[in-house]
């Protein structure tokens, strides 16, 4: 009996090694290719961007330690310094400053997987693996473009729930402890509080689940939470994951604190006043183009911004159904997913009532985990639905909902489970079933496979974007241009291309101060009697004719593409 337990472990370590390369295969060939479209210079870049790679010179070449994004109270520069790291190893590049992301995106395929296993089943982990290892050109660009933020959410979070779980599978119904049993728990409880607190101070959207992580340990590790020792290294690991966020916010004066930035971001300057018109609104839109784009769509994108170039498609009634059809059926699967998450719960809750058996914890740790993580979901969507967002650019701002690519295995859960069911309630549509979801699984994969293909189609234009942008740079230094004037998707893009050799002052349409991001450029343009106007055909014509027009300074006119360049004569 012995031997046969003995064979059964070693069978089920070999099955285990097994499925542990398969995930490895899968993240590296993840990798793979975003390396090989960050060498074909996709996604192309912007100054929000430029705005990052400018903080990571600063962090390596001039010491400066940033706690926010220039510019803004609640975004941390995580990926500024980890480009600093690779520009001391590679130089100052647009490759390297993206490097830092590749690896942040592969841990986080790492940390999904490992909870992905922990609370389904290992298939479902490497299909998970599989779909995210591709995806459209929109989550490739949010996970291939220096933005800030969106990567660290989705490696913390994971890491949050990952660690939660763990704590709670591992909670012992023992009165004692071993030291060293003792020892490894408050490092989980520590490390808990470390990863949510670089979480928060990346970005505030990991507030939902950081919440639901901790219910999960109050939930199941109570017992222990009462001796307060682990308390203690929760909220010491909470501290200084976020330090930096809390030392700013101390002294940070009234109206310029991280909340109150974070609450105009939800809702603008000005309060909404919602109506019923109003809010149907924001949930058609939320249905219609944010869910659909942040779910890996790779049909008829939309792009809101023309400035940032991205391909767009016209608006006619085949894009419309197109959109319409693949959010409302991806929020009827992630309902499916919630209802059947509650019920399962429910279930083994009631099983557990009655029957008294103490090795259903674990089955119930996992079931509450599953729950949570579509509630985080639900409330991240909720108030996606309840902000600014869907109502200015709904496509644009999915990113948002970014948190729905951790709960990706729980939405794709029903779908796997049909696959293998035996519809024993209506036999006579197992087959078709089991066949139907099937093939939307393997669509689903279809879709990521070719949106995938779509942003290796777009490396040409990335790369002819990325001439033009060094060829403008290459012409304003040969027209002796050292100070600027411009807009603010010009000002910090050529900033950065530049390595810093043009710096800028953003103004706006009527050439005062604008969206500026770091002031010292601003003060060193407004300084330099001899800084140039560059300015966007269109918007700023009338700025132009002003300026040209004025007597008491003459100006030098140059075309250059969509811009005038306009410089002082003596």
């Amino acid at each position: 009996m012995t031997m046969i337990a003995v064979e059964g472990k070693l069978r089920r370590l070999v099955l285990l090694e097994k499925w542990n390369l398969a995930a490895l295969g899968l993240i590296l060939v993840g990798v793979c290719l975003r390396l090989m479209l960050l060498k074909q210079h996709w996604p192309w870049t912007d100054s929000d961007e430029g705005v990052f790679g400018l903080m990571a010179r600063h962090i390596a070449y001039q010491g400066e330690r940033p706690t926010f994004m220039y510019g803004s109270f609640y975004m941390g520069p995580l990926q500024a310094y980890l480009g600093a790291a690779f520009f001391h190893l590679f130089g100052s590049s647009l490759l390297a400053l993206r490097l830092g992301l590749v690896m942040l995106f592969a841990l986080f395929l790492v940390a999904l997987y490992l909870l992905t296993r922990t609370l389904y089943t290992p298939g479902l982990s490497l299909l998970t693996l599989a779909l995210l290892s591709l995806g459209s050109p929109y989550m490739l660009t949010y996970q291939l473009r220096s933005y800030g933020g969106y990567l660290e959410i989705l490696l913390c979070g994971t890491l949050a729930l990952l660690i939660a779980t763990w704590l709670a599978l591992s909670t012992s119904t023992s009165p004692t402890l071993s030291w060293r049993r003792l020892l490894l728990r408050l490092g989980g409880y520590l490390a808990w509080g470390i990863v949510v607190g670089l979480g928060l101070w990346s970005d505030m959207l990991i507030l939902p689940l950081m919440g639901l992580s901790g219910l999960l340990i109050v939930l199941f590790c109570w017992r222990e939470l009462v001796l307060v020792l682990p308390v203690f290294c929760m909220l010491g690991g909470l501290a200084l994951g976020m330090w930096p966020l809390l030392a700013y916010n101390l002294h940070a004066p009234p109206g310029l604190d991280t909340l109150s930035a974070v609450a105009v971001q939800q809702q603008g300057p000005v309060p909404l006043h919602y109506t019923p018109a109003l809010v149907w609104q924001q949930i058609k839109a939320t249905i219609q183009l944010s869910l659909p784009t942040i779910s890996g769509n790779p049909f008829c994108p939309v792009s809101e911004v023309p400035v940032l170039r991205d391909p767009t498609s016209a608006p006619t009634l085949a894009c419309r159904l197109i959109h319409l059809g693949w959010g409302t059926g991806y929020l009827l699967l992630f309902l499916a997913a919630l209802g059947l998450a509650g019920w399962d719960l429910w279930r083994l809750g009631r099983r557990s009532r009655l029957e008294g058996k103490a090795d259903q914890q674990a089955d119930l740790v996992r079931a509450s985990a599953r729950l949570l993580l579509l509630i985080t979901a639900a409330i991240t969507l909720a108030l996606f639905i309840h902000s600014l967002a869907p109502l200015k650019w709904p496509s644009l701002h999915g990113r948002y909902l970014i948190i729905f690519w951790v709960a990706l295995p729980a939405i794709l859960w029903p779908l796997w489970q049909g696959t293998r069911a035996t519809w024993s309630f209506l036999p006579r549509l197992r087959q078709p079933g089991r066949a139907l979801c099937l093939a939307l699984l393997l669509l689903l994969l279809l879709f990521y496979g070719l949106g995938t293909a779509q942003a290796f189609g777009e490396t040409s234009t990335a790369q002819l974007y990325y001439q033009q942008d060094m060829a403008f740079v290459h012409r304003l230094e040969e027209l002796g241009v050292s100070h600027f004037y411009s807009d603010y998707w010009t000002c910090y893009k050529v900033a950065f291309l530049s390595q810093e050799r043009l710096t800028c002052g953003v103004v706006n349409q009527q050439l005062q101060p604008g969206y500026i991001r770091y002031w010292p450029y601003y003060w060193a343009a407004h300084a330099d009697r001899h800084a140039a106007y560059v300015l966007p055909r269109g918007d700023y014509e009338a700025a132009l004719q002003a300026l040209m027009a004025q007597k008491s300074r003459r100006y030098h006119l140059t075309l250059y593409g969509d811009y005038f360049i306009v410089q002082p004569a003596g």
